[in-house]
């Protein structure tokens, strides 16, 4: 397959869907299926992207695959492309590739080059949820180190994160319901030892598509009203 690398925190931005246009100097005949490739260096300083990290509440990951795209067309930019390009710039002569249809990989190393480069297809293993997806945690699955039954919790599918055991796993963050559940004893815990509260990673088979319960907004402000009607727990 196809592959394009992209520096960090623009991967990022196009495997959650906020970026659907990558803007590049140079045009491609390719239309159809690209693999979008974190590259190794990011663009910008240590300190901005340990900032944005904070922000986006993750963790980039560099010189991996991160999702396929379908690249639909590429053409010179046009005024209004910079809010789905995610930029303030506007110049005609550079060109917006328009990205559709994204769907996440199982990460895996991957060495950038300049231009479009060639990926072995077998290495490329898509994941079965997309980024953003309302999930509910199956029956059954239990947390062991809390002693928590997870059966019936619902959440929206983040990063998906391949363990030192090379096992993939997906991070769920729960949605406002969920969060509200979380006895403030293991809220407590977590904070203690460094742990998000409000994501757990769980097995493809744990989980399922679902309707979602809450928006966004609703998830912050259950996460702020805990924060704030228990400021022993996250004093620092």
């Amino acid at each position: 397959m196809k592959a394009l690398s992209v520096q960090q925190p623009f991967a990022l931005e196009i495997l959650s869907g906020q970026k659907t246009i990558e803007v590049r100097t140079w045009d491609t005949l390719h239309r159809g299926d690209l693999l979008i490739c974190s590259s190794a260096k990011p663009a910008f300083p240590k300190e901005d992207m340990e900032e944005l990290e904070e922000e986006y509440g993750c963790v980039f990951l560099y010189g991996h695959a991160l999702c396929v795209v379908h690249l639909a067309d590429v053409r010179l930019m046009e005024k209004g492309d910079e809010e789905k390009a995610l930029t303030d710039d506007f110049n005609p002569e550079l060109y917006s590739w328009i990205l559709e249809d994204v769907r996440p990989v199982i990460p895996f190393p991957v060495k950038g080059q300049q231009s479009l480069f060639q990926v072995e297809d077998d290495l490329i293993q898509l994941s079965p949820f997309r980024y953003d997806e309302p999930v509910v945690v199956k029956d059954g699955v239990r947390n062991k180190e809390f002693g928590i039954d997870f059966s019936g919790w619902q959440g929206r599918t983040s990063d998906v994160v391949v363990t030192e055991d090379d096992e993939p796993r997906i991070m769920v963050l729960w949605d406002s319901l969920s969060i509200r559940s979380i006895p403030l004893e293991i809220i407590e815990q977590c904070v203690k030892e460094g742990i998000d509260w409000t994501a757990v990673l769980l097995r493809f088979e744990e989980i399922q598509p679902a309707e979602p319960r809450d928006t966004w907004d609703d998830l912050q402000a259950a996460i702020d009203r805990i924060v704030e009607d228990n400021p022993s727990i996250f004093e620092e």
